[in-house]
């Protein structure tokens, strides 16, 4: 005959503490992967910034003549702007789904070159911002706008060569 009286298995409380320690590493768990997904969309924003960034620096070097005209250099700062917005009316380029995916990334993005010369060294300095409205809550910024942004600075010499 099988005695009863010996315990075999898990009682009620036993359960319902291990249930309750599941669900908060669950949630734990959980909480980790929504800040993941956060830090990747910051990052992909950062990387699309540098891609940019990159494209405006190749186009002041590749038009070397723009060093002492700011109208020049306002000019070809206004084209990559353009360039790099598909909802401007002064572009006149066609954009390709994944191009349009990336604009919608970077909301309300804009940017500000500044120009110093000083010893024969101009620089260059790029200040790309964009909001990122997510940014307040889980970053604990005291922004409410959710502006990020990120500073370049590009040096180049004003005269490459001795005139004779």
């Amino acid at each position: 005959m099988v005695d009863l009286s010996q315990q075999k298995g898990f009682t009620l409380l036993e359960a319902l503490i291990a249930m309750l320690i599941t669900g908060g590493a669950l949630l734990g768990l959980g909480v980790v992967h929504l800040k993941s997904v956060q830090q990747s969309q910051l990052t992909a924003q950062r990387a699309l910034v540098n891609i940019q960034a990159n494209d405006l620096i190749d186009r002041l070097w590749a038009d070397r003549c723009v060093i002492n005209d700011t109208t020049k250099q306002n000019a070809i700062r206004d084209r990559w702007a353009n360039n790099w917005n598909p909802t401007s009316t002064a572009s006149n380029l066609t954009y390709s789904t994944s191009q349009l995916a990336m604009n919608q990334m970077m909301t309300d993005w804009g940017a500000t070159l500044t120009p110093t010369v000083s010893n024969n060294i101009i620089t260059y300095q790029l200040v790309i911002s964009w909001k990122n409205a997510k940014a307040v809550w889980y970053q604990g910024i005291t922004d409410t706008t959710g502006t990020q942004s990120l500073t370049y600075i590009v040096k180049e010499i004003k005269k490459w060569y001795k005139s004779t």
